[in-house]
């Protein structure tokens, strides 16, 4: 097996047509060029980034620059623009007979707590994406971002290319968290892919 740093995984996405927030490598905080962004520790043998406080989001020089610090010393570190959207969860599960199981939910729910996510086998068509997305609980609150319509169909597409990935692909385990939607874009911000 083989855990893919946050940049593979959205590397790998991205040959799937799932789209994905820009990042790039940062030797240090002067590269930072615009605010808020978001530094974040980009290493295969770190999990979950909040137990080492790999996640900053940071509002000016000064900011970046203690982020940064903190952060390097448990890894390459990577810059992100901050965007401002609600935050889903997608998940693939290979159980141990059978075909992989897709997942969605809203972020920093527990995946246990009753119809807070929606599931199904892969691959999924397009319209199986739809209920997917139709069965959440939160469903009219994430279909308005600021009043105005979210992106729903890059949700939808999102959910039908990650399904395709995982009957293509030798993966044991992916979770994009989180999948982030406004009413102008869609896709990927982190991602954790473990290859059999």
């Amino acid at each position: 097996m083989k855990m893919l740093t946050n940049q593979e995984a959205l590397d790998f996405l991205k040959l799937y047509n799932i789209p994905t927030l820009n990042y790039k490598r940062v030797s240090g905080a002067h590269e930072v060029s615009r605010f808020p962004s978001v530094l974040k520790l980009d290493a295969s043998h770190v999990l979950h980034k909040s137990e080492r406080k790999g996640i900053h989001i940071v509002h000016h020089d000064a900011h970046a620059k203690k982020a940064f610090n903190k952060i390097r010393k448990h890894g390459h570190v990577i810059c992100q623009q901050y965007i401002d959207g609600h935050e889903l969860i997608l998940q693939i599960v290979k159980p141990p007979k059978g075909r992989n199981i897709i997942l969605l939910g809203i972020s920093g729910m527990p995946v246990d707590v009753h119809e807070t996510f929606s599931v199904r086998t892969c691959p999924v068509k397009i319209n199986s994406a739809r209920k997917m997305i139709n069965e959440l609980r939160s469903y009219d609150y994430i279909s308005k971002f600021n009043g105005k319509k979210s992106r729903l169909d890059a949700l939808e597409r999102s959910i039908v290319a990650l399904s395709n990935l995982a009957v293509k692909e030798e993966v044991k385990s992916i979770e994009i968290d989180p999948f982030i939607m406004n009413h102008k874009w869609g896709g990927a911000v982190d991602a954790k892919i473990v290859k059999c």
